[in-house]
């Protein structure tokens, strides 16, 4: 994520308590999108998405003086939503509805340049293939999210993470493999996907 130096968040978390429109809509532009990206990952709701983006950004704004500068904004934004994910995930009664995905769509979905944002969460197969990775464990979910939504290289995504290439590969390899999996048992195993 793109982070404002940790100064210049302190100043402007500062004016938004004294109530300066100019410094929260700086802020926003800054860390919206980027926050969007991350809660999208791990919710399969845009809707959903928006309003923990949204409820996050505020109470960032509204608990400014807990941002003590230590960490990056975007890491301690990450957290605060993070918990409004926990809350939404405990809200939540059912899992979306799973659908049928033929192996042309699964393969495609699947492959090496993943369009996560703009292709899969408008379509059904979206949809399930969204609720899969929202069910991976956080560091193949996070290594999905730098890799296919950020569209960060692996030497890039490596630093990110603060792990080795090799890492992120495997969880990345994995991340796959239970993702197919997850599809499978969501669509029967008479579904037939193939394994690499």
């Amino acid at each position: 994520m793109q982070n404002l130096p940790r100064t210049e968040v302190k100043n402007l978390l500062n004016r938004i308590a004294d109530r300066d429109d100019q410094a929260s809509r700086r802020l926003y532009a800054v860390y919206q999108p980027q926050l969007f990206g991350y809660v999208r990952c791990r919710v399969w709701s845009d809707e959903a998405a928006e309003e923990i983006t949204i409820d996050s950004l505020f109470i960032a704004f509204d608990k400014h003086a807990a941002y003590n500068g230590l960490s990056e904004f975007s890491t301690w934004l990450c957290g605060i939503a993070n918990k409004r994910i926990l809350q939404w995930r405990h809200g939540v009664a059912a899992e979306p509805r799973m659908v049928g995905i033929d192996d042309d769509e699964l393969d495609q979905a699947l492959g090496g340049d993943w369009d996560v944002l703009s292709r899969l969460e408008h379509d059904e197969a979206g949809l399930a293939i969204l609720a899969c990775i929202d069910k991976l464990p956080d560091g193949q979910r996070e290594a999905i999210y730098w890799t296919a939504v950020e569209d960060y290289g692996l030497a890039e995504a490596s630093r990110e993470m603060a792990v080795p290439e090799g890492t992120l590969k495997s969880r990345l390899f994995h991340a796959r493999n239970r993702i197919r999996a997850c599809l499978e048992r969501a669509l029967g195993s008479d579904y037939g996907v193939e394994r690499g």
